[in-house]
């Protein structure tokens, strides 16, 4: 049974490709700056995420290294705070490499790497738009546990930072910048399927 089960002493448990689902819990902040100090502001925005991650593990005895990837919907949508501006972050894509230590089937975990998004704002007074890719980084730690051989479940804790480009619009007359600083930290667990 799924419950009994236990890895073999000695025996690589972790090497290997993995694909899974996760869910969980977002608190973001946000600080926004418009034509470069101009006029700046701050809100928050947490909401529940949902995802999926994927990657690969090498282990070496009970050192595990992996490469793990993730891509998650975080529903940031805000425009109480920006007048006719309206400012969306949907994506959140965390790039990361792994470092972790295994007792018998049971990995402990810290990893690092990119974050990613993509801004959008739009002027709801002129229907000017304007989007982007932006990128900071990202680190957190976790534990993830095998019940059976191919099948295994993890929660963790993840903190990211991402600074957008000068995203651009149209204002009455002329146009305007702005660009944000969006700070994160997720809590979530998952389930994966191991190759």
């Amino acid at each position: 049974m799924a419950a009994d089960y236990a890895a073999p002493a000695d025996v690589d448990v972790w090497s290997g490709y993995f694909v899974g689902i996760a869910g969980g819990y977002a608190f973001k902040d946000v600080d926004w700056d418009i034509n470069d100090g101009g006029e700046t502001g701050d809100f928050s925005s947490d909401d529940f995420i949902i995802g999926a991650y994927y990657g690969r593990n090498w282990q070496s005895g009970n050192f595990v290294f992996g490469l793990d990837s993730s891509f998650n919907y975080i529903g940031l949508d805000e425009d109480d705070d920006l007048g006719d501006l309206e400012a969306e972050a949907d994506f959140l894509g965390l790039s990361r490499l792994k470092v972790g230590y295994a007792v018998d089937n049971t990995l402990f975990y810290a990893a690092g790497g990119i974050a990613s998004t993509i801004f959008k704002v739009e002027d709801t007074a002129t229907g000017e738009d304007d989007d982007d890719w932006a990128f900071g980084f990202t680190v957190g730690a976790g534990v993830e546990h095998k019940f059976s051989e191919h099948w295994s479940a993890r929660i963790e804790y993840a903190y990211f930072n991402i600074e957008s480009d000068e995203l651009e619009y149209e204002a009455g007359p002329g146009s305007d910048v702005i660009e944000f600083d969006l700070e994160g930290h997720i809590v979530r667990g998952g389930v994966a399927y191991h190759f």
